[in-house]
């Protein structure tokens, strides 16, 4: 590529720092804006893919509630229309949803003694099932003949129990706050 003074208009040798001619020394103004700012226009570019592959590999998740518990899990699932609230002679509460997406359906319930407390790991494991540990809480893992599981656990005095139509849907599901 040629180069020429931007003062006087001569034509320069590829490594001059200086105009021959008329000794202008700003020679390199010459460069494209391009050239001149490639680097920060690389690095502006890198930092914007990184953020949007970010936001978009980001699962983007949701805080739902049943009763007094909160749980998060996938934005992509809807509340299903159908809430279940039992009140059993003020003693026992129970309170339970379900959300789906396209493929999967999850129910949560929540079932509570207010005031007089409950062993919640006790009603957990007379639930049945075989002993393990899942969303952060030993409980009870079922497997159901129409392909379907359950998780049931103790949470101070609430049995929780999460029902899912697909086995991995237990790993977008996280209990966040058990207020």
């Amino acid at each position: 590529m040629e180069r020429y003074c931007r003062k006087c208009g001569a034509k320069l040798k590829e490594e001059a720092r200086f105009c021959p001619n008329c000794g202008e020394k700003d020679i390199a103004s010459n460069e494209s804006f391009l050239n001149k700012y490639k680097l920060p226009l690389i690095i502006a570019a890198i930092i914007a893919i990184i953020l949007i592959s970010f936001v978009v590999l980001t699962p983007q998740t949701q805080i739902v509630k049943v009763d007094n518990v909160e749980f998060e899990i996938p934005a992509n699932y809807v509340n299903e229309p159908s809430r279940t609230d039992v009140n059993y002679d003020g003693n026992v509460k129970s309170s339970a949803m379900g959300w789906s997406n396209d493929k999967t359906y999850i129910e949560i319930g929540v079932t509570r003694t207010p005031g007089s407390g409950i062993n919640s790991q006790e009603v957990a494991a007379n639930v049945g099932g075989s002993p393990t540990k899942m969303l952060g809480y030993s409980g009870y893992y079922q497997k159901y003949d129409n392909e379907s599981y359950s998780f049931v656990f103790g949470l101070k005095d609430k049995v929780c129990m999460v029902y899912v139509s697909d086995y991995d849907a237990f790993n977008d599901i996280k209990v966040v706050n058990e207020d």
